[in-house]
């Protein structure tokens, strides 16, 4: 090394011992920094010395590109180069980046064909991946984890690996998931260097040093039992004979890499509060019912839901794009025109019913031709993949409620597809008008996500009402979008998702929202919602409905006072409350006996009818 590097890097500063494996580079002292890395040039000890791990330094990525492009050095000079990048955000900054130099830049794109891929895009985006470019063209596929072992890229020479991915987890006491950015795993590392060189010599660039793979990364991944929720694996083994006679918690300590005791309880806690469990943590009827299906809790108790109160067709779509994903799309670079388009859909200030009409128009337009159909897509911004994926799950999830007995026996999914005509996806063909009379009725359909999703529920606030001065007189302003205020019970507040209907809502009719997930990023957003009324609330959420005079008033409450409306009169109050019990003991009767006729039944089809016409006229 040079004589003068005591100098450069003041080596006469701070502790002189070697530091521990398991301290960070930012903490060494310089002399501390030089034992570590003996081996290193004064300049590269320099850029250590400043370089902060925590964060992405887009900055030497993109002078690595360059370097690697420029085809001075060693390494092969042609293939494909894959970098690895967290996530949207992060791939969005550097294609940004990289449009902005004067080596990829706009000048540059005869030279090189620039590809963005993450699982937002759709399928039809990811395929341009796997295209080999005309000679003279160097691809570069900047892509998250999904490209380390779901796809495989046959031309990539060059992996670029910033050592970061993005990691699902479950926090349990707040009942959210988080997406965090995480170090990934050697074995992560390893798996991403496997990557270059599928067909030829490849070479891997990890942009952190060997002491941090060593000393600072797990071994392997932390176990998804360890990270996810369990309601799903709860349900099962209650289903289990073998483990009539155990606890859950006794069942799954037993595991050789067992989930905590607070993910246990917590499982169990959000089963009891969807009716799942009782409070002995026994399956219910419904419980059962949900854990014959293979999806989520709650997209069964949508599926079952639907097909008691008659609106079967419409809120299978739902179940299957909470189940798969939303048909909609936003290409890079086309964002803004993307989101116009997804406008035009909206119903009902829900996320949930401008899927299901996209989902409709697809299918309207498939009854002209297959190419109307594509072009359809095209022009408005879905995945044609993905709607097909839809209809496929839709004709599953009708031979699994006949299965169960909620609707006709014995009909098997290709025979709902044999039963697609015209553009359909066969579904409303093979279970009839009856089964499908409401699936229209948009608040009803609202109504049924209460059903499936309570305690999932969204206060809206709004600031105080202001008036802006015109010539005839002062007239109420809408409030601006960010002066409105989301609020839910166990998190406080949180914050509408940028790719949701009702981000830039100024005005909501009803104070309620429900939704499926929420997630923490930089923030807690809720991903997908549904404007709720009242009544829905009243007759499908948690817990009985209690009633109370205050200052002269009656108020109507659910969830221990957290949800309240005022009733007009005792007898309004007693009437709602009436039929909420009735309406319980109907659903507890169908649900224990799934063959009992709801339409031939006198009593279940008054009550059935009477709240549809209920929730319909608010």
């Amino acid at each position: 090394m040079p004589e003068d590097i005591d100098e450069e890097l003041e080596m006469d500063r701070g502790p002189s011992r070697p530091a521990s494996d398991k301290m960070g580079d930012m903490n060494l002292s310089p002399k501390q920094l030089q034992m570590r890395y003996s081996d290193y040039s004064t300049s590269t000890m320099k850029t250590l010395s400043s370089l902060d791990l925590e964060k992405i330094n887009y900055d030497i990525i993109v002078l690595l590109l360059e370097w690697i492009v420029t085809g001075n050095h060693e390494f092969p000079t042609q293939g494909a180069i894959l970098v690895f990048l967290p996530g949207f955000a992060e791939i969005q900054t550097l294609f940004d980046m990289l449009l902005a130099t004067t080596e990829f830049g706009i000048r540059s794109k005869s030279r090189y064909k620039i590809i963005p891929l993450h699982s937002s895009l759709s399928s039809e985006d990811q395929s341009a991946v796997f295209m080999k470019p005309r000679e003279g063209v160097t691809k570069i596929v900047i892509a998250t984890n999904i490209a380390e072992t779901s796809i495989t890229i046959d031309d990539v020479v060059f992996v670029l690996d910033v050592g970061r991915m993005k990691e699902k987890r479950y926090d349990q006491t707040k009942s959210m998931e988080s997406l965090d950015t995480v170090w990934v795993s050697k074995a992560n590392a390893l798996q991403r260097k496997g990557r270059a060189g599928r067909v030829q010599e490849g070479v891997c660039f990890h942009l952190f040093t060997s002491h941090h793979f060593q000393y600072h990364l797990r071994e392997q991944p932390i176990p998804e039992i360890q990270r996810a929720c369990l309601e799903q694996l709860v349900l099962k083994i209650k289903m289990l004979p073998i483990f009539n006679d155990q606890e859950i918690q006794a069942v799954l300590e037993k595991l050789i890499e067992a989930p905590s005791l607070e993910a246990i309880h917590g499982a169990v806690k959000r089963l009891s509060d969807l009716g799942a469990l009782d409070d002995q943590a026994d399956l219910t009827p419904l419980g059962y019912h949900v854990g014959s299906l293979p999806v989520d809790v709650r997209i069964g108790k949508l599926m079952l839901f639907g097909a008691i109160f008659r609106c079967l067709d419409s809120t299978l779509t739902i179940a299957a794009t909470l189940s798969f994903k939303s048909p909609f799309v936003s290409p890079f670079g086309l964002k803004q025109e993307a989101d116009e388009k997804r406008k035009e859909f909206a119903m009902g200030n829900s996320d949930y019913l401008t899927m299901l009409n996209a989902y409709r128009c697809w299918s309207e337009a498939k009854k002209q031709s297959s190419h109307q159909a594509y072009m359809y897509c095209r022009d408005n911004f879905l995945s044609i993949k993905t709607l097909q994926m839809l209809a496929s799950l839709k004709q599953q999830y009708v031979e699994l409620l006949s299965d169960i007995g909620f609707i006709r026996p014995g009909i098997r999914s290709r025979d709902v597809e044999r039963a697609a005509k015209g553009g359909s996806d066969g579904v409303e063909n093979i279970t009839g008008l009856e089964a499908n009379v409401n699936s229209s009725n948009w608040k009803l359909l609202s109504a049924m996500l209460v059903a499936a999703l309570y305690p999932n529920i969204v206060q809206v606030l709004t600031p105080d009402t202001r008036y802006h001065p015109t010539s005839s007189g002062a007239v109420m302003r809408a409030p601006n979008p960010e002066e409105m205020k989301f609020k839910t019970k166990l998190d406080g507040y949180v914050h509408i998702h940028p790719s949701s209907v009702n981000f830039h809502m100024r005005q909501f009719t009803s104070p309620y929202l429900v939704y499926h997930e929420k997630v923490k990023t930089s923030k807690v957003y809720i991903r997908d919602c549904s404007m709720v009324s009242v009544y829905p609330l009243l007759l499908f959420g948690g817990g009985g409905i209690s009633i109370e005079l205050y200052q002269g008033n009656f108020i109507l409450s659910v969830d221990d006072g957290w949800i309240q409306f005022l009733a007009s009169s005792t007898q309004v109050a007693e009437l709602v409350k009436d039929l909420r019990f009735e309406l319980d003991q109907l659903l507890s009767d169908k649900i224990s006996q799934p063959d009992m006729d709801l339409l031939t039944c006198p009593r279940g089809s008054k009550i059935i009818n009477c709240i549809v016409d209920l929730i319909s006229s608010q």
